[in-house]
């Protein structure tokens, strides 16, 4: 039936409401749909959690698998990866750091002069805006990184240290005597606590000395976290290495990870993440006084006492590496600890204290 203006007119008066809403509806729907196409979102692209951590999306088919170092489900594609190793200072006038907070690793150990430093590692696919200050490298430290196949971040180094780098074959070294551009100083801070790397300048680098795509040894075994009500409240370790640099581990039940205090006040990055662990170890090494200085070596193959902090309960065990192998951890009767999946804190100490049941 054909109609004339005047009866088109009339259903328009009639209906009018309903056409505005359809056309609202259209205009919205063409909207969303251009968004999505301009912002890539309908693309498959790279993601990132809520810890720094870069992960691929997987597909319908593919299943994530633990990542060597952690333990944390990722896709397959970089669950193997080698992560990168940074010496980071803990000297007082270099807090507060940058980048603790996003390591699957850390060790700390003493240093001379009564400080301690800290080695990070950190997966390959963790996104790092700013990590350090970066400090000069120790020989133990370099046994630690050559153990997990890490591409190795520090500034120069002791002259023990700096030997034993130039006779490892296959060691990957970034120092930035001779890599410069992999680094940079920080104008607000004053040498030589002002030196940072970042996650592009050392992916830059790595992929031009060929270390790329390294592979972290299979080291550890790990489990799901335990639930809530599974988890004791026992407080993690307090170590006294003295003064300023006394640590203290609380435990929060709800959450399950411990946090980490330094000389009496909870440690925060630079960007004010807390410094958290959902394990954490101490383990019992000795030292000796190399030079004037009073630089150290410290044993890091054969065994020795452990304790291992999980899930709000303490455990008793030994530690044990033989040369170019990560730490691995056991029970008294040899049955391996398992990790929970997540970050890990090694303090390395070389006093009985603690395991003589004072600050434990």
């Amino acid at each position: 039936m054909k109609l004339n203006p005047e009866q088109v007119l009339g259903y328009a008066k009639r209906f009018r409401w309903q056409i505005a809403i359809g056309t609202v509806f259209v205009v919205l729907l063409c909207t969303i749909v251009l968004w999505l196409v301009l912002s890539g979102a309908t693309r498959s692209h790279n993601d990132k959690n809520n810890t720094g951590q870069v992960f691929q999306i997987p597909t319908s088919t593919e299943a994530l698998t633990e990542r060597r170092l952690d333990g944390v489900l990722v896709s397959p594609s970089i669950a193997t990866l080698a992560p990168r190793a940074v010496m980071i200072e803990n000297h007082p006038d270099a807090r507060p750091v940058s980048g603790l907070s996003k390591a699957s690793i850390v060790i700390e150990a003493p240093v001379e002069g009564g400080i301690t430093r800290y080695m990070a590692l950190f997966a390959a696919s963790t996104t790092l805006p700013q990590v350090g200050p970066v400090r000069s490298a120790r020989p133990y430290y370099v046994d630690w990184a050559d153990a997990w196949n890490a591409p190795y971040f520090h500034v120069g180094g002791s002259p023990e240290a700096l030997t034993k780098i130039s006779s490892m074959a296959g060691f990957t070294d970034v120092n930035e005597f001779a890599q410069g551009n992999s680094f940079w100083r920080d104008t607000t801070r004053y040498a030589p606590h002002n030196v940072y790397t970042k996650d592009e300048l050392m992916d830059a680098v790595v992929a031009k000395k060929g270390a790329a795509s390294s592979t972290a040894p299979l080291a550890w075994h790990f489990q799901d976290a335990a639930s809530s009500t599974d988890r004791g409240e026992l407080d993690g370790p307090r170590v006294p290495y003295g003064g300023s640099f006394n640590v203290r581990w609380a435990f929060e039940k709800e959450r399950g990870v411990y946090v980490r205090s330094l000389s009496g006040v909870e440690q925060k990055d630079r960007d004010g993440s807390s410094i958290e662990s959902e394990n954490v170890i101490v383990i019992k090494t000795e030292q000796t006084i190399l030079d004037s200085y009073g630089r150290l070596q410290v044993r890091t193959t054969g065994s020795g006492q452990a304790m291992a902090y999980r899930d709000g309960k303490k455990f008793n065990l030994r530690w044990r590496r033989s040369a170019g192998e990560p730490i691995r951890f056991e029970s008294t009767d040899g049955t391996e600890f398992l990790f929970t999946r997540g970050r890990t804190w090694i303090e390395v100490t070389t006093s009985d204290v603690i395991f003589g049941g004072v600050g434990g």
